[in-house]
């Protein structure tokens, strides 16, 4: 699922959608900036902005739009467009001085150059800041920690920057589904199945602890029991479980590193006979699945297998 910061930055990749910003308001996710007179403001200014927006949400930073407050308690509301000159060479400072300003990096920075309709080098700039996870960002230029907060970018407090720093970046666990081939089927030698390869892969910065999927059964999709190996080794330690589900969970010493993919089993699907003395049928299957760690919400995972035909032998 995107996220707020994700879906804004999508939506603003056309000079219409930016003007149509015009009389809005800024909030937590949304930031808009006029570029710098000087290179020294420029460190400045996106330097704070990007560690605000990364030690909150995450958002978005428009650059090249005018802002005006009109109440000290009031968010400030986007006033006029303040085209850059040249949008080339902004959009390259700008990732120059993100890169170089904030630390630690923040991962997954994206910027995108709008051009004014008329065909010119002038127009915008939209910068994507996603949340940056475990200790805080803190910009080189004055060497502050920043949060956004509300429609405004403040100094961090002690206690927030404290707690920041306790917090381990968490895992991520994602389904690793893999359509391997169509082989034999070990018990009916003349009988096809199609091979899936079901795992677990962690797209997270944190160690993934006590790494559990555990699967619904589908039409025609059973566990192979001679394990990932061939040799009855599974990637995580298969449990008990009721009859509707199988059920691998890991212990203490199955853990699962960043980036790292853990195939777990092999799933068979017997083919459908057809009638042809050499065509055989694999029906759709919906796939569902639950993943789970340690410090990680239990998440619910569909996976859609498309129906498959081949001639066997």
């Amino acid at each position: 699922m995107s996220s707020r910061a994700e879906e804004l930055f999508q939506n603003l990749q056309s000079a219409d959608s930016i003007r149509a910003l015009i009389g809005q308001s800024e909030d937590v996710y949304f930031d808009c900036k006029e570029w710098p007179t000087s290179d020294s403001d420029a460190q400045r200014v996106l330097a704070k902005a990007a560690c605000g927006l990364a030690n909150a949400e995450g958002g978005v930073v428009v650059v090249g739009m005018r802002a005006r407050s009109t109440s000290k308690d009031e968010p400030d509301l986007v006033e006029s467009a303040a085209l850059v000159e040249d949008t080339s060479a902004v959009k390259s400072r700008i990732l120059d001085l993100i890169g170089q300003l904030v630390e630690p990096g923040i991962e997954g920075v994206r910027a995108t150059e709008i051009n004014d309709p008329t065909g010119s080098r002038s127009g915008f700039v939209v910068v994507h800041i996603p949340p940056s996870e475990g200790s805080p960002r803190r910009s080189r230029k004055d060497w502050k920690f920043y949060q956004r907060i509300g429609s405004g970018t403040y100094p961090m407090e002690y206690f927030q920057i404290e707690e920041r720093f306790g917090k381990r970046p968490p895992p991520k666990l994602e389904l690793y589904f893999e359509v391997a081939h169509v082989g034999v089927q070990p018990f009916s030698p003349g009988q096809p199945v199609r091979y899936f390869v079901l795992g677990l892969r962690n797209v997270g910065a944190g160690i993934a602890k006590f790494p559990s999927i555990r699967y619904r059964h589908a039409t025609n999709l059973i566990n192979d029991s001679f394990g990932i190996d061939g040799n009855q080794n599974f990637g995580l330690p298969l449990r008990p479980s009721e009859a509707e589900w199988v059920v691998f969970r890991g212990g203490v010493d199955d853990v699962i590193y960043p980036q790292e993919i853990r195939k777990i089993t092999k799933l068979l699907q017997g083919g459908s006979d057809t009638g042809h003395p050499t065509r055989w049928d694999f029906k759709a299957i919906s796939f569902q699945a639950e993943i789970s760690c340690e410090g990680a919400p239990t998440v619910a995972v569909e996976e859609s297998i498309p129906e498959y035909s081949t001639n066997w032998p």
